[in-house]
């Protein structure tokens, strides 16, 4: 079949444009592909990292439990998995079983670890309640509301106000721990609520 004219030169400008970005396009299409093939491995890789973390967490509470003073194991699994959430559930585990075993200063020492692993809110607050209440339990009370001023969100205030009154009570300061308890009513659960209001009623 013979071509026109017209489409003779349209197929040797498409030769010629083909010379010229033809390899500029096919190093695009393999740049492309390289992408989408190592973000699914990328992907692949995360989730069997998590599902390897998450059984060497629940094998590391589960001994721990049995065996307090095997906190070296808990910790290197933390700095292991730096930043990451099983550092922190780990640590606050092992800080709970501590606080049940009445081992406070092992508890605190979990929990500023825990702390230091936290990279978002809610994990950074969840641990600096608990080592303000394992701080307050030691009778550290500066060290506890210190620690407490690194709570975020409106989701933990009823607690974290409901400890710092505590703190400024158990410091003899009744006018201050009579405005945390106040502030604290404001976005309190109904057991949050019980709770303030015996303190003010005890007053």
């Amino acid at each position: 079949m013979a071509y026109s004219i017209e489409e003779e030169q349209e197929l040797n400008e498409l030769k010629t444009w083909w010379k010229e970005n033809g390899k500029l396009i096919v190093a695009i299409f393999v740049l492309t592909l390289a992408g989408v093939f190592g973000w699914r491995y990328w992907q692949s890789h995360q989730i069997a990292q998590n599902q390897q973390r998450s059984v060497q967490y629940e094998q590391l509470v589960s001994q721990f439990q049995a065996d307090k003073a095997n906190v070296g194991s808990v910790e290197q699994f933390a700095q292991s998995n730096d930043k990451t959430a099983y550092a922190v559930f780990a640590l606050l585990d092992a800080a709970s079983i501590s606080v049940q075993k009445q081992d406070f200063a092992q508890a605190e020492n979990l929990l500023k670890q825990a702390l230091a692993n936290a990279d978002d809110d809610i994990l950074r607050s969840v641990s600096a309640l608990r080592l303000a209440a394992v701080q307050f339990q030691k009778q550290q009370f500066d060290n506890a509301l210190a620690s407490l001023d690194q709570v975020k969100g409106d989701a933990w205030n009823s607690a974290a106000f409901l400890l710092k009154g505590d703190i400024q009570l158990a410091k003899g300061d009744k006018e201050s721990a009579k405005a945390s308890f106040e502030q604290g009513l404001k976005n309190a659960s109904p057991v949050e609520t019980d709770l303030i209001q015996v303190r003010l009623n005890n007053l």
